[in-house]
């Protein structure tokens, strides 16, 4: 009688039983599981589309998505289906100034904000519609700022666009989101990059962040950036005028505002990235938050920074021990990007 070893010798006993060994699908319990976490930052997040673009070209697959701001507007629409392609024809709608004014609706009297914000949300539910959380291809948690309890407060059931709303609701210029008898505001101004609360609510193995919060080596970079001190000297009457009415201008109170909160946002996001296995900072100067006719750049900027950490995201799909232990690395790209074309205030 032919011992198994034996058997295996055969020629085509061999290739039978090679070919019914490709033919059983192989488990894949093994396979990490991979969490995506989008930070808040206004149109510099447009970078995110590039970075999901990569994903989806590369065949990276991501288990859940969690979301500041900015990054939960965007992971809410791929989380409800929208490819990166299609994710980058709604980034062009706003082609210019104009278009992005004709979103806004004033706030009169400005006592709680400047804009009301609901445009932005309608333009929102114009793709997503009711949808709820319960209704998403991939699970999604979004992150507000409770103005009452000052902390975040995650969303990740009910009407998802009116999760965004509340997410993205910039201190100071819009007006705070009323849910459920609470005051919601921005989500960067507590978790403007939830890594920790996305591994709290998905049975995740692994994470990679999307930062585009501007870090203190940015700033000095940059020197001509959103966040430079100072402002270009003129003799322009209208010019001074205006900067002096300008809220928003250098110096003025809402620059001084967004100026204290970006350094809160700064300390935040450097202690969550350190929770992350992977973190991509697209580098971009001059990046203003309302910049969005600029949106190629961004998108750009976003692909260059996957594209130049695929290896290290390619790593993050190896079951361990196999992959090498990459928590906390923070991978930022080389400066090699455009000017972004910030209008000064």
């Amino acid at each position: 009688m032919k011992t198994p070893a034996a058997l295996s010798q055969i020629p085509w006993l061999a290739a039978l039983t090679r070919l019914v060994a490709d033919e059983v699908p192989r488990p894949s319990a093994e396979a990490p599981r991979i969490g995506l976490c989008l930070s808040s930052g206004g149109a510099r997040g447009l970078a995110h589309v590039g970075v999901i673009q990569v994903l989806e070209e590369e065949g990276i697959p991501i288990a859940a998505i969690s979301g500041s701001s900015m990054g939960a507007y965007i992971g809410a629409l791929w989380a409800a289906g929208f490819n990166g392609a299609r994710l980058e024809e709604l980034a062009r709608e706003i082609k210019d100034r104009r278009t992005l004014i004709r979103l806004l609706d004033p706030l009169l009297p400005p006592s709680e904000g400047l804009i009301r914000g609901d445009k932005v949300r309608r333009h929102l539910e114009r793709s997503l519609g009711g949808m709820d959380f319960n209704d998403l291809h991939t699970p999604l948690l979004t992150v507000a700022t409770d103005l009452d309890t000052l902390g975040p407060v995650v969303f990740d059931k009910g009407n998802v666009a009116a999760a965004v709303h509340a997410s993205a609701a910039i201190p100071g210029i819009c007006a705070p989101v009323r849910l459920n008898g609470r005051r919601y505001t921005d989500g960067g101004a507590s978790e403007p990059l939830p890594v920790t609360l996305l591994r709290q609510h998905f049975k995740v193995d692994r994470v990679l962040a999307v930062s585009v919060v501007p870090t203190p080596q940015d700033i000095e970079q940059c020197r001509a950036s959103d966040f430079a001190c100072g402002q270009p000297a003129t003799r322009n009457p209208f010019v001074k005028f205006w900067r002096k009415v300008n809220l928003m201008a250098y110096g003025n109170v809402l620059d001084t505002f967004r100026r204290s909160l970006a350094a809160a946002q700064i300390q935040v996001t450097a202690k969550e990235a350190l929770q992350a296995d992977l973190v991509l900072h697209p580098f971009f100067c001059e990046a203003a938050w309302y910049d969005f006719e600029n949106f190629d750049r961004y998108i750009k900027a976003g692909r260059d920074a996957a594209h130049a950490a695929l290896p290290e995201i390619r790593a993050l799909m190896m079951p361990a021990p196999a992959r090498p232990l990459l928590k906390g690395g923070y991978y930022e790209t080389a400066p090699t990007h455009p000017p972004m074309g910030s209008l000064a205030a």
